[in-house]
């Protein structure tokens, strides 16, 4: 195993500089979800970025395959057609706003940091799957097992990519997905997402109100316009107003990040809904409505809305508000929610119906989905939390997640890395945001040291009788 070691140390040193070239170029593609064309189910966009990553592995050696444009792997054949895969998304979530510089041309700082959409998100991870693979493919006449490295197209919106594979493809004996923090992921939370929408405004004050970008991400940034009638609009911090003496426009500034992890975050939305309740700004229609949003904004953990959960193996249920709009004279909250197995989604969503029919609003579009949780003494789990505690010296622990990953899909998986620990909380500079925020980064140096623990955790996963 030093031997193996060894040489995995020289393949990450000689490979540094292509992998980050890889990671800018796949990085420049803006994959966002978009219309359905043919052979391209998630976008040209998203097709673009598959058809790239196909080409990068073919010019590493590997051999490709495109699954009708849903997702695309490569793979080094084994003695067995039993496979161990790895599973890394190419789609982004949009930018968003506070970025210093364009996010689709990834910087590389002086001291090695790579800033951009998707650096971290999934798409770094997703080039270093590919130099894995490329390791074994170098190094071994013949893997036990069959590997692949699978690229997915839709995991941000709706994870339709991986439900077509796993329906038209065998599943692996084991997979693991770098989406996520080492040393290794062995559960996440159930997910509950959908509208909270107010009963229909007659003649009310609030002209506009939008907010956010995706269900899962904390907005940083909403705006309202709403009559004055006369009231004056005290200045508040964080808070842009505009008046033109009939209407006045209120932009707020808050602290963005992802709906699994709102430690830290200010959301907008609730920022505006605070102002307008405390400068009585609304009607009485409205206030009803508003106030139920104050209570869902007072806290990131679902205490105001009757639905905070703990059970002891997941951290406590975390519930945000996510989008907002107005349509057809409705106020229309998107939420979304990441809870442990003390509560199930039937409980969050008759609790919802029940807080939004109290008021004469409703809710609709309500998507849940249950928790996963591997034990974490099993074969695989062990072999992936070895590998990182050998390469590192340190002693970690499995642990879970509000996030949801590629991995709650498969028969038997994890999240494993790329990001460092817990344990390591000051890692980041300041300079670097979160994962779906601004200035979205890693380091060349984290990457590289992944890469090594990934192909040792392979390595691993290989002498396990699946």
């Amino acid at each position: 195993m030093e031997n193996l070691h060894n040489k995995v140390i020289e393949f990450v040193k000689a490979n540094e500089r292509n992998i980050v070239q890889d990671i800018k170029d796949i990085c420049a593609i803006k994959s966002l979800l978009g219309p359905a064309e043919p052979n391209a189910p998630f976008g040209k966009a998203n097709r673009e970025c598959l058809d790239l990553a196909l080409a990068m592995s073919r010019r590493l050696g590997l051999d490709a395959v495109d699954c009708e444009g849903y997702m695309g792997y490569a793979e080094v054949k084994g003695e067995k057609e039993e496979y161990i895969a790895s599973i890394a998304h190419l789609d982004v979530v949009p930018e968003g706003n506070g970025w210093k510089a364009d996010p689709f041309i990834v910087r590389e700082t002086e001291d090695g940091w790579l800033i951009g959409r998707g650096v971290c998100d999934d798409k770094g991870p997703a080039v270093l799957t590919m130099y894995m693979l490329k390791f074994f493919k170098d190094n071994y006449a013949k893997l036990p097992y069959t590997l692949r490295a699978l690229f997915g197209c839709e995991e941000e919106t709706g994870m339709r990519d991986l439900d077509y594979y796993l329906k038209n493809y065998p599943a692996p004996v084991f997979a693991f997905t770098p989406d996520a923090n080492f040393p290794v992921c062995c559960g996440e939370k159930g997910q509950a997402s959908g509208d909270l929408i107010s009963a229909k405004i007659e003649n009310g004050n609030v002209i506009d109100f939008t907010a956010g970008v995706a269900s899962n991400v904390i907005p940083d940034r909403a705006s309202i316009t709403v009559k004055t009638n006369g009231k004056s609009m005290p200045a508040a911090e964080g808070i842009e107003i505009t008046s033109d003496g009939e209407t006045a426009t209120l932009k707020a500034f808050g602290i963005g990040g992802h709906a699994a992890m709102p430690e830290g975050t200010k959301n907008a939305i609730g920022m505006l809904v605070n102002y307008c309740l405390d400068n009585d700004l609304l009607t009485a229609e409205e206030k009803t409505y508003f106030d139920f949003l104050k209570a869902l904004n007072s806290s990131n953990y679902g205490e105001g809305i009757g639905i905070a959960s703990d059970d002891g193996i997941f951290e406590p249920l975390t519930c945000i508000g996510g989008m907002m709009k107005i349509e057809d004279g409705r106020f229309v909250q998107n939420f979304n929610c990441r809870y442990p197995t003390s509560i199930t989604g039937e409980e969050i969503t008759k609790i919802l119906g029940e807080k939004m029919a109290e008021i004469g609003g409703t809710t609709a579009n309500i998507n849940t989905v249950a928790p996963f949780y591997v034990d974490k003494n099993s074969a695989p789990i062990q072999a992936l939390l070895t590998a990182y505690n050998d390469a590192t010296g340190k002693n970690e622990e499995a642990y879970t997640i509000g996030g949801g990953t590629y991995a709650r899909h498969f028969p038997a998986a994890a999240a494993f890395g790329v990001e460092p620990c817990a344990s390591e909380k000051d890692y980041f500079p300041s300079f670097i945001g979160p994962v779906h925020g601004a200035e979205e980064g890693y380091d060349i140096k984290g990457f590289m040291k992944a890469l090594e623990i990934l192909i040792m955790a392979t390595a691993k996963l290989m002498e396990i009788e699946f």
